[in-house]
C-alpha cells in the first residue's frame, strides 16, 4: 500500500471517530449532559482539525492525486463527498461561533444566576449542528466509496 492510499485509511478512520463522537455529542445533550456534549464535540473539532492539518502535509510531501485514470463516477463521487466536507466545516464553524456566545449562560453552566440563553441562538446552534453531524455523515459514505476506488486503481 502507497503512502497516499495509508494517508486516506487513516483519514477515513479519523472521520468515522468524528461522525461517532458527533453522534455521541448529539445523544448527550438530548439527555441533558451538556458537558458530555461539549466534550464530544470539542474532540470531534479537534480531530477535523488534525485533519486539515495533516492534509496540507501530505498535499506538501506527497502532492495531490491523479485523476487522470478516474472514471466520471468516481471523480463525481469525490466532488460530492468533498461538498459534504466543505458544509460539514462551514456549519460545524458556525455551530461552534453560536455555541461560543451561549458558553456562559444557565443552560451551559448550570448556575441559574446566569443569564438565560437566546433561544434564537440555541435553535440556530441546533440547526447548524444537525447540518453538519449529517454533512459529516454523508462525507464519511461517500469517503468509503472514493478510498475503495483508490484501492481499486492501486491494484
Amino acid at each position: 500500500m502507497d503512502a497516499k492510499l495509508v494517508f486516506w485509511t487513516l483519514s477515513l478512520v479519523n472521520l468515522g471517530v468524528v461522525v461517532g463522537l458527533a453522534l455521541h455529542g448529539v445523544r448527550a445533550i438530548r439527555q441533558g449532559r451538556v458537558e458530555a456534549h461539549r466534550r464530544s464535540m470539542r474532540v470531534a473539532g479537534l480531530l477535523v482539525a488534525a485533519f486539515l492539518l495533516a492534509y496540507l502535509l501530505k498535499l506538501w510531501w506527497l502532492g495531490g492525486e491523479d485523476k487522470s485514470h478516474w472514471s466520471a463516477l468516481a471523480q463525481w463521487n469525490l466532488y460530492i463527498h468533498e461538498a459534504f466536507v466543505i458544509v460539514m466545516l462551514l456549519s460545524g464553524l458556525l455551530a461552534w461561533a453560536l455555541a461560543m456566545r451561549f458558553a456562559k449562560s444557565a443552560r451551559v453552566s448550570g448556575d441559574p444566576s446566569d443569564p438565560a440563553a437566546s433561544p434564537v441562538t440555541l435553535r440556530a446552534h441546533r440547526i447548524l449542528g444537525r447540518i453538519a453531524v449529517i454533512s459529516a455523515a454523508g462525507g464519511l459514505l461517500t469517503a468509503c466509496f472514493v478510498l475503495a476506488g483508490m484501492i481499486a486503481r492501486a491494484h
